[in-house]
């Protein structure tokens, strides 16, 4: 630990060194150099505690107007932690404004007449306020980085986009010096996305990395600048800290962040606690990237099944109906002269070949369809869609008095192709019934033949002559309502169609 405080002091033409010894009389360390020039160097050479600067000191350009103005910017840019006291050699109150608007800890006006004593104050002022003014530039510049972050994550639309943007905010920080994303292979470290523009950068010591991957936890280590080999353009040349943060979301890894540092008191317990909700909220942007991406990609592939499908339905309408119609009308002219049963049967083949015809093209288009939703009753529906079916013996009871909210062409079709599949054998009793939430269809025909994926998965049976595809059509028309449909057969050794989530006119002043 220090026995005293350390004071850098800008020297400038004038007479200093009364101020100088002033200082030092009273228990400072006190470390003079020439100009803004050497103003870094000094603060690499010394653990300071305190700046203080004339107002004529030398500037980058060889002049000296102002300098000490000049010296505030350049502590307040790379220092911001560090207290500068101004030494004015005139009183003005012009500069001690100027000085102030760059946030100089004190001015004190060397005409004075307790110029020095005041001097002293003011630098035992600046050295007492040292350290929560490191914690609250610290936490300022944590503050900043961390916005920083999130704005990338939020605008990045791909991983590469997140590593990319992420690490170069990093690295354009004043308090970062470099930051990357890396892939631990064996002994080696993959630069995945580098802060800066540098290229063919590479990682001499991978340790700490390799260590964070396959733990799991944030890894912290110093690093020696000059054990880096010669003529190797590495992260490590100028940087004596680094923290590996590893980018791990719901089990998965995605690697990890290395921030470097070239300071040696960063990244302490608070640090790495940012750094480690830093570390699982790029892990967790990655994999909604990722995420959104299989989703596009396994909707581009709907689509383009989907697409398939309609013009393989438009193929079998165009390939199929001309002919069909052509047989069913020479089956008509036939059978006005040959009366039997086996003209009746050709006819009845021909109907359900035209009806899966049709089936096939609605569900092909029920996909792209508009429902024009309103009140409807479903008694009347029932009936309407009754009255186009070949009866064929079977008979209908419904037991409906509810109005739905429903587009009623759709809802008369998805009606019809469960009463074809009711009626297929003849001599069924057919039922239509309210429930709680929609309605249910039943009949006492044989059980269906369900397809490998289920009953309502497009799929042609011969035992069933083309149920699969009727309960397809109805599962469609049911899902464009936002419907939900459910098969079952097991307990009353009744077929029942299940039609539930079905929406009711609001009653008004209910």
């Amino acid at each position: 630990m220090k026995s005293q405080p350390t004071v850098l002091f800008v020297r400038s033409a004038s007479q200093d060194g009364a101020a100088v010894s002033f200082l030092r009389a009273n228990g400072h360390a006190v470390h003079e150099f020439d100009g803004v020039r050497d103003l870094a160097r000094a603060l690499d050479d010394h653990e300071t505690d305190c700046v203080v600067t004339n107002c004529e000191v030398g500037k980058p350009d060889g002049t000296r107007y102002l300098g000490g103005l000049t010296v505030i910017e350049r502590v307040r840019r790379d220092h911001p932690e560090l207290p500068v006291v101004l030494f004015a050699e005139v009183t003005n109150r012009d500069i001690a404004r100027e000085a102030y608007s760059r946030d100089v800890f004190g001015y004190v006006p060397e005409a004075v007449g307790d110029a020095h004593q005041r001097l002293l104050e003011q630098v035992d002022a600046a050295v007492a306020s040292s350290p929560p003014r490191q914690r609250a530039t610290k936490r300022k510049q944590l503050n900043e980085a961390v916005r920083l972050v999130n704005q990338a994550l939020v605008r990045s639309q791909s991983r590469m986009d997140i590593e990319r943007d992420v690490t170069a905010v990093l690295a354009g920080t004043s308090r970062y010096s470099e930051a990357c994303t890396v892939i631990c292979q064996h002994d080696a470290a993959a630069v995945r996305a580098l802060g800066s523009q540098r290229d063919g950068v590479t990682i001499s010591r991978p340790e700490p990395l390799r260590r964070a991957e396959s733990a799991g936890r944030l890894v912290t280590a110093d690093l020696d600048p000059a054990a880096v080999p010669d003529g190797e353009d590495t992260l490590e040349a100028d940087c004596v800290r680094v923290l590996a943060v590893p980018l791990v979301y719901n089990g998965t890894s995605y690697g990890v962040l290395a921030v470097y540092a070239d300071r040696v008191g960063t990244f302490d317990t608070e640090e790495q606690d940012t750094f480690r909700e830093v570390g699982h909220n790029i892990a967790l942007a990655i994999d909604a990237s990722q995420t959104k991406d299989a989703l596009q990609q396994r909707t581009t592939e709907l689509e383009r099944q989907k697409e398939r499908l309609r013009e393989l339905a438009q193929i079998i309408s165009h390939e199929l109906r001309n002919p069909l119609q052509a047989a069913m009308g020479r089956v008509e002219l036939l059978a006005t002269d040959h009366a039997t049963a086996e003209f009746d049967a050709v006819q009845r083949s021909h109907t359900r070949m035209s009806f899966l015809i049709d089936d096939l093209m609605e569900i092909a288009r029920e996909g792209g369809r508009q429902y024009t939703v309103e009140p409807v009753s479903l008694s009347d529906v029932l009936a309407e869609a009754w009255a186009t079916v070949d009866a064929r013996g079977s008979t209908l009871d419904v037991d409906c008095t509810e109005t739905v909210l429903a587009d009623s062409s759709r809802l008369r079709q998805l009606a019809e192709n469960f009463f074809r599949v009711a009626t297929e054998y003849g001599d069924a009793a057919i039922a239509v019934t309210d429930t709680a939430d929609g309605f249910a269809l039943e009949h006492d025909g044989p059980a269906l033949e369900a397809g490998s994926d289920g009953p309502f998965e497009l799929y042609y049976a011969a035992t069933d002559e083309g149920a699969g595809l009727q309960l397809a059509v109805i599962r469609e028309i049911a899902h464009g309502h936002g419907w939900e449909v459910s098969l079952t057969d097991e307990e009353t050794d009744r077929v029942r169609l299940n039609v539930t989530g079905v929406e009711r006119p609001s009653v008004d002043g209910a």
